[in-house]
């Protein structure tokens, strides 16, 4: 049943908010442990409100919100893809949802997902209408729900020891001003294929493990880079080197020349070995640009596939690398 796949894709968990606290971490080493559970918080809601459906803007911030506090006072820390639809038809439209869900599901259970949040008014009317569903969420005041926030938020131990002691009042994060946070450029991506915050030193094990170059810093952070100034989820550009080039293996006789290009951009290493950075750049930009205009039933990296490969099928192998990047980098407990 639809609604039981959607229960188990898990669009943030626990995990997820390591990753991101350990890349705040790295970027505001100096911050009070205080200020970084602010630029937390502020990077949680932003990453809730990409994910849900486009619909009236105060209903959806209302909606992000009831989900930001469903993370904080759930047990497991955990946000599904059914929990955003669940909170998504609260407030989106028939059509705006069915956009939405094509972005991860085929159109045939997009459209049994609509059957069962818009379900006919009647038997012999056409007319739908979203089902009027509640989240329970546990009556909190908002101070308790700040409270609650800042000790789930600093699970990962990263308190300044020479900080003295604060009572959990006057650890409450303040309202987050003029925070630099991720807000990428819009592109035409699905969400989940979108930017979000992977743990470097997890991609460079997980490359290592398999001998490849590509896990040395120059090259894992252009990659990254490039994933970041262009709103792409990092793991599908490096999916895409696993499909043109195998990750670069570094027992290669030209891993060092490979490796500027791993994308193949402009027809091979061979014919284009400029350097990784500048690669990586126009590797994002390409993925980008094919993006653009694609139908709603449309698989969205067969759709990338048209133009930047000749093989009909490389699609496939880059989608089973990002799926299992994903499973074995992202997913994998900690």
């Amino acid at each position: 049943m639809v609604t039981e796949k959607l229960k188990e894709d898990v669009v943030l968990s626990r995990e997820k908010v390591g990753h991101a606290q350990k890349f705040i971490l790295k970027k505001y080493p100096e911050a009070t442990s205080k200020k970084r559970a602010a630029i937390l918080a502020d990077t949680l809601h932003k990453m809730i409100e990409r994910s849900l459906p486009n619909g009236e803007e105060e209903r959806k911030k209302a909606a992000r919100q009831r989900l930001f506090e469903h993370l904080l006072s759930s047990g497991n820390m955990i946000i599904t893809r059914f929990d955003l639809a669940e909170e998504g038809a609260s407030y989106a439209d028939p059509e705006e949802m069915m956009n939405w869900s094509t972005g991860f599901l085929s159109e045939d259970e997009a459209k049994k997902l609509m059957d069962v949040f818009y379900p006919p008014v009647n038997v012999t009317g056409n007319e739908m209408k979203p089902m009027n569903r509640k989240r329970f969420i546990p009556a909190l005041s908002g101070i308790l729900i700040s409270g609650l926030a800042v000790v789930l938020i600093l699970t990962v131990d990263w308190t300044d020891k020479s900080e003295p002691e604060r009572t959990l009042a006057e650890a409450v994060p303040p309202p987050v001003q003029n925070v630099e946070v991720y807000n990428g450029p819009v592109n035409e991506l699905p969400e989940h294929l979108k930017f979000t915050f992977v743990e470097k030193e997890a991609v460079q094990v997980w490359l290592g493990e398999r001998g490849s170059i590509l896990a040395d810093d120059r090259n894992v952070d252009a990659i990254f880079q490039a994933a970041h100034d262009f709103n792409i989820h990092p793991l599908l550009l490096f999916a895409i080197t696993g499909q043109e080039q195998a990750f670069v293996p570094r027992s290669h006789e030209n891993a060092e020349e490979i490796a500027n290009n791993p994308f193949n951009v402009f027809h091979s290493w061979e014919d284009f070995n400029t350097n990784i950075e500048e690669s990586s750049e126009i590797a994002a930009r390409t993925v980008v640009n094919l993006s653009d205009g694609r139908p709603q039933d449309a698989n969205p990296i067969q759709w990338i596939n048209r133009k930047y490969a000749e093989d009909p099928n490389w699609w496939q192998g880059v989608e089973a690398i990002f799926e299992q990047m994903e499973r074995e980098i992202v997913a994998k407990p900690s």
